[in-house]
C-alpha cells in the first residue's frame, strides 16, 4: 500500500475534526452576520404597510407575524411574465413602486428577475412559493400568501401587545432595507411613522 492510501485509510484526530468543523461553523455564521449587515448598510430603504393578521397566529411569545399590505398577496393580473408550463415551485420577483403616502405597493410581477426598474422602483424576490398554472384563468386569481423572510419580528417579551394593537388598526409600518438582488431586511419597525424599533448592524 502506497504511503497516501496509508495516510487516506488513518482515523482522523477527532480534535482536529472538531476544529475543522468549528471553523467551517463560524465561518458560515459569520458570513450570515455580514450578509444582513450589508444590505441593512448599503441596501435601498422602501416603507411597507402592514394588514392585519389572525390574532390566533400573531403573538408567538417574543416575536410578531407581520403581513405586508398590495405586497404578501397579489392578483395574477399583475404578473407581466410567461407563466411556467406546468406547476412549480419558485421565487417571485415584485416591482414595487411608491404610492402616494411614500409607502410601496406591487406594480408588476414575473417568475425572472426584472431586467430595470425607474429609478423610484425597487424589486423585491420572494422566497419560493407554488406556482400553480390554474390560478392563470380560474378559481382563485391571487397568487400568495408570499414570504420574503421578514415576516418574524422579535421584540422583547410583553412588548408585542402594542404592535399587534396597531397592526390591526393599520398604524403600523415597517422599513425594509433592500439589496440589488431583491433581499430585503427589516431595518425598522414604524408605529404611527415614529421609529418603536431599528435594527443594528451586528
Amino acid at each position: 500500500m502506497t504511503d497516501l492510501g496509508q495516510f487516506l485509510r488513518r482515523p482522523l484526530n477527532p480534535y482536529l475534526a472538531g476544529l475543522v468543523s468549528a471553523a467551517v461553523l463560524v465561518s458560515t455564521l459569520a458570513l450570515a452576520i455580514e450578509g444582513r449587515a450589508s444590505i441593512l448598510r448599503e441596501g435601498r430603504e422602501i416603507v411597507l404597510k402592514t394588514e392585519p393578521v389572525d390574532p390566533r397566529d400573531l403573538m408567538r411569545g417574543d416575536y410578531v407575524w407581520l403581513s405586508y399590505v398590495d405586497v404578501s398577496t397579489i392578483d395574477n393580473s399583475l404578473v407581466n411574465d410567461a407563466w411556467p408550463a406546468e406547476d412549480t415551485t419558485a421565487p417571485v420577483w415584485l416591482t414595487l413602486a411608491p404610492g402616494n403616502d411614500g409607502t410601496y405597493a406591487a406594480k408588476s410581477a414575473g417568475f425572472s428577475k426584472p431586467a430595470s426598474v425607474a429609478a423610484d422602483e425597487v424589486f423585491l424576490k420572494s422566497l419560493p412559493t407554488r406556482i400553480m398554472i390554474a390560478k392563470r384563468t380560474g378559481g382563485t386569481n391571487l397568487i400568495g400568501p408570499l414570504s420574503f423572510g421578514i415576516e418574524r419580528y422579535y421584540v422583547p417579551e410583553g412588548e408585542g401587545l402594542e404592535i399587534e394593537k396597531a397592526q390591526n388598526e393599520g398604524r403600523t409600518t415597517v422599513a425594509v432595507r433592500v439589496s440589488g438582488n431583491g433581499e430585503p431586511q427589516i431595518a425598522r419597525l414604524m408605529i404611527d411613522g415614529e421609529t418603536l424599533y431599528q435594527e443594528p448592524l451586528y
